[in-house]
């Protein structure tokens, strides 16, 4: 999350500020711009989801953050991605911003169903009171509902509980067996402070059987586990130091949660702190009740295994753009074998006063969710990979990885890639036609010495879905339109799309 901008829509009669369609893009699917809503002064957008329709591979809706208005933008094409409606979401009121955009389409009430954060900004400028919310679009993502409240916050400085609920994800059981075909499943990360003092950072779920109008209460399942052991505030091993949680779901219906978790002491090097493994929840009744986690893979993501930004966040050598090493979680929906994909320093100079980054990523695999293997490379060469996204493709069992790539060590540019196939037989197919700038951008400028016009944001993750025919459906974020804006020349920030 990392947005602020000022609407310029009005609010309907009941408060809400509803969804607006701006434009539409033409053109053939491969490298295609999506975003034309404002081709003058190219306003940023990242953090793309791209989904398709289970019922129809030539229908997809993807998202972003837009910088251009106050909320998430929508990309909506019912041609396999030759033509698409784009535009600005609902909101829950003409003063909240919304980030962190994802899409599901749920086959049984035939909504298409968008979950995204919606805050408020300080006077100095901080996000408050975020609520995880969700948008209902009854004609296949052209417009859009008066946002549903699924996870409220609290900021209110007189309350002493305050709540920030972030980084939401959202999935549908797609599978006419599934006892739960349906159901879709909401994950989120509830920051909790207490007098203004952190406190704690938990996993919540709740689940909606009508196509997301009506939610379950939300419950906390991030559960206990003796790996556990650094606690701010909790007791008995809680597990609440937590962010990046995905859900997905396996073909009889089991539903299974992956975060990243930073409590696990046993793992830190002398002198950091903060290393992240990744854990796993699983449900069996639908979401009714969850196992406790279990621990699959430590991370070297700690205080000393990565430089740090002007912000003081994580980046890459020689760049300034924020990173972090999650990815995903994916169920084959043929045979339910699980894969976690992630991208980490441990080939890179770690534990270490000056960091030097050799990222790579990789892959976990279970058959139950419990017992895992790996890490496995996806992609270990030169230089640094990072923002993985695994899906599975239905039609031939692949796994698909995207990921922004810069393959030269402390190269300036950089590529996306997607790499299918199966853990050790891989394919590597460089998806850009152009190379992305983030040391010269137009946006989220650093303004330090070396570095003065190098980006600190350019999202948090990017987007792959497979259709039913084996399409692979790709978008993310790309920094290779150059743009000249008064006396100011830099990168922009725009989506892509393209289809293989």
């Amino acid at each position: 999350m990392l947005k602020a901008a000022a609407p310029k829509r009005a609010a309907a009669p009941s408060g809400f500020l509803p969804s607006e369609i701006e434009c539409t893009v033409r053109g053939r699917p491969d490298n295609l711009n999506l975003d034309c809503d404002d081709p003058v002064f190219e306003s940023p957008n990242n953090e793309p989801d791209i989904e398709v329709d289970p019922k129809d591979p030539d229908h997809m809706i993807a998202s972003s953050n837009d910088y251009e208005s106050c909320c998430d933008e929508f990309y909506t094409t019912f041609n396999g991605g030759r033509t698409w409606t784009t535009g600005d979401m609902s909101a829950e009121d003409p003063n909240r911003i919304g980030s962190d955009p994802v899409t599901v389409f749920d086959p049984v009430s035939g909504n298409a169903i968008h979950a995204s954060l919606n805050f408020l900004i300080t006077e100095e400028g901080l996000g408050d009171d975020g609520d995880v919310v969700v948008s209902l679009s009854k004609d296949g993502g052209l417009t859009w509902g008066d946002p549903v409240v699924v996870g409220e916050g609290i900021g209110d400085d007189d309350d002493p509980l305050q709540i920030f609920n972030d980084k939401e994800w959202i999935v549908t059981d797609t599978n006419p067996d599934s006892p739960y075909y349906g159901r879709t499943y909401l994950t989120w990360t509830a920051f909790r402070s207490r007098l203004g003092v952190y406190t704690e950072s938990p996993i919540f779920e709740a689940h909606s059987d009508d196509g997301g109008v009506t939610w379950t209460e939300p419950q906390e399942i991030s559960g206990s586990d003796p790996t556990c052991t650094y606690q701010e505030t909790g007791r008995g091993r809680q597990c609440d130091e937590d962010q990046f949680s995905v859900p997905t779901v396996g073909p009889d219906g089991t539903l299974y949660v992956a975060f990243e978790n930073a409590q696990h002491e046993a793992a830190w090097e002398a002198g950091e702190v903060f290393e992240s493994q990744y854990m796993v929840v699983r449900s069996t009744d639908g979401g009714e009740s969850f196992s406790g986690p279990v621990s699959v893979v430590d991370l070297e993501d700690g205080t000393r295994d990565y430089p740090v930004n002007v912000n003081d966040r994580q980046t890459l050598t020689d760049y300034q753009i924020r990173v972090n090493s999650a990815g995903n979680i994916v169920a084959s929906p043929a045979n339910g074998k699980l894969y976690i994909v992630f991208s980490d320093n441990r080939d890179g100079v770690h534990d270490a006063d000056r960091p030097v980054t050799d990222t790579n990523v990789y892959m976990m695999t279970s058959k139950d969710g419990i017992h895992w293997r790996g890490p496995l490379d996806v992609a270990d060469r030169p230089g640094d990979q990072w923002f993985p996204w695994a899906e599975v493709n239905p039609a031939n069992g692949e796994v698909g990885v995207i990921y922004h790539d810069r393959p030269v060590p402390r190269g300036s540019s950089y590529a996306t890639t997607l790499s299918e196939g199966r853990p050790g037989h891989w394919r590597h197919d460089v998806i850009t036609s152009e190379r992305s700038h983030p040391r010269n951008s137009l946006y989220f400028r650093a303004r330090v010495k070396g570095c003065f016009k190098c980006a600190t944001f350019h999202g948090d993750y990017i987007g792959l879905d497979y259709g039913s025919d084996g399409s692979a459906n790709l978008a993310w974020t790309d920094m290779s339109r150059l743009i000249e804006f008064e006396d100011t020349i830099g990168y922009t920030e725009n989506i892509f799309f393209s289809r293989r």
